[in-house]
């Protein structure tokens, strides 16, 4: 079972990216916050448009996604269904989140000197509420199915 609930991690996570990364809201946000910095000129330089992506970038994708997944499964997910606790996996699931994001986003704002500040605290916030949206499906349901 727990393979299976490492797949739902898997999919609930990359639905939620997926679905908040395309959504208006973000696009925008993001678009404003990169014209007002200068770093539209930088991402025009350096960014990579989704539909350049090849093989390589689908890789990375995949991987991130998977070990995302893995984390989520075995520190947030696993410890709570083994002590019946729904909120366990939403605290280690947010914890877990935004240290994953941390490490990206901490990195690009002390090298890109124009870089937003105010996208450090947002995207480790974001990333602590897709991985709390995650386990806490996952976790529930499958607290669900136990109970029932």
């Amino acid at each position: 079972m727990q393979y299976v609930r490492f797949l739902s991690a898997f999919v609930v996570y990359a639905v939620i990216d997926v679905g908040w990364n395309i959504s208006p809201i973000a696009l925008g946000m993001y678009e404003r916050l990169y014209d007002a910095s200068g770093n539209d000129v930088l991402l025009d330089e350096f960014g990579r448009e989704m539909d350049t992506w090849g093989g390589p970038q689908m890789l990375a994708l995949l991987a991130f996604l998977a070990l995302i997944a893995l984390a989520n499964t075995y520190l947030a997910i696993e410890p709570a269904l083994k002590d019946n606790n729904l909120l366990k996996a939403m605290k280690n699931s947010f914890v877990l989140g935004c240290a994953a994001y941390a490490t990206y986003i901490v990195p690009i704002y002390l090298i890109f000197s124009t870089w937003p500040g105010i996208l450090v605290p947002i995207d480790i916030l974001i990333g602590g509420l897709l991985s709390l949206i995650t386990s806490t499906v996952v976790a529930y349901v499958t607290l669900r199915r136990r109970s029932a």
